[in-house]
């Protein structure tokens, strides 16, 4: 549980230091600069345990999961580029759900009636949070809706890629593959230039990142991927409604108060 709640920490303060840092880059490019930048941290990680190799049978589930957090992190973009960023964050929403249904068919995991309780009431406080409705016809709700799915299977492939390497080979050959997909699906103009004038928030962005995703590794030895994926999910939208008040001086709504409150409800039963 301490590792899913310390990387949904690191997910919000990279959130911050990402929004700060879209001001002046390109979202396109960001995403591949964050993954680009991460990669020597895993292989340097990777060179400390001692440079061991997965066993075969790694391969197939970390490639699924691969492909999959780079089609998620392409149609992310998409949705945020054609439509309103709560609707995405609604529909997005979805991902705990996702994964707790794929991790009972993929992994045969059973989930508590808390857990499901749990997993149910971050979905709708998340909903509450984005500040919005689901609408079918904004252009970027297909786009969300490809994005929740594979998001959430991905992280189920994650947990079954994990059981044969390590997490820091697991993180390497992940962000590897985002890499490679990025560069193929998408013309990025290169903007490092840019990057170096905000090293301070780059610094931050790649640190935290970083830390989120080796930490939610570390949760997936412990915890249902779904039951990750909403802890994720939850706190790290309350953080950014906590962190949008005091820091960017957003008021709160009486919906997010709500919101707030059936999270830390959620975090409880997952206890």
């Amino acid at each position: 549980m301490i590792f899913s709640l310390l990387s949904s920490l690191c997910w919000s303060l990279f959130d911050i230091a990402r929004k700060e840092l879209a001001q002046q880059v390109s979202p396109k490019f960001l995403s591949l600069a964050m993954s680009i930048s991460v990669l020597p941290l895993f292989f340097f990680l990777w060179g400390i345990q001692g440079f061991h190799l997965p066993s075969t049978s790694y391969y197939i589930p970390a490639t699924i999961s691969g492909v999959l957090a780079a089609i998620g992190s392409v149609c992310f973009m998409l949705a945020i580029s054609k439509g309103k960023l709560a609707i995405v964050l609604s529909i997005t929403a979805c991902t705990p759900f996702i994964s707790a249904v794929f991790s009972l068919l993929f992994l045969d995991e059973l989930l508590s009636k808390f857990e499901w309780l749990g997993i149910v009431l971050v979905v709708f406080a998340t909903m509450l949070l984005a500040g919005t409705s689901i609408n079918t016809r904004e252009k970027s709700s297909s786009y969300a809706l490809l994005t929740a799915f594979a998001w959430g299977i991905c992280i189920v492939f994650d947990k079954q890629a994990l059981t044969y390497g390590s997490s820091s080979f697991h993180g390497m050959f992940l962000t590897s593959t985002i890499i490679a997909v990025l560069s193929i699906s998408l013309r990025v103009d290169s903007q490092w230039r840019v990057l170096l004038k905000n090293f301070k928030w780059w610094l931050i962005a790649v640190m935290m990142f970083f830390g989120a995703v080796f930490l939610q590794f570390a949760a997936l030895e412990y915890l249902n991927p779904g039951v990750v994926e909403a802890i994720k999910r939850g706190i790290g939208i309350v953080l950014a409604v906590i962190i949008g008040r005091v820091y960017y001086q957003e008021t709160l709504s009486s919906k997010q108060v709500m919101g707030v409150c059936l999270v830390l409800v959620a975090t409880y039963l997952f206890m």
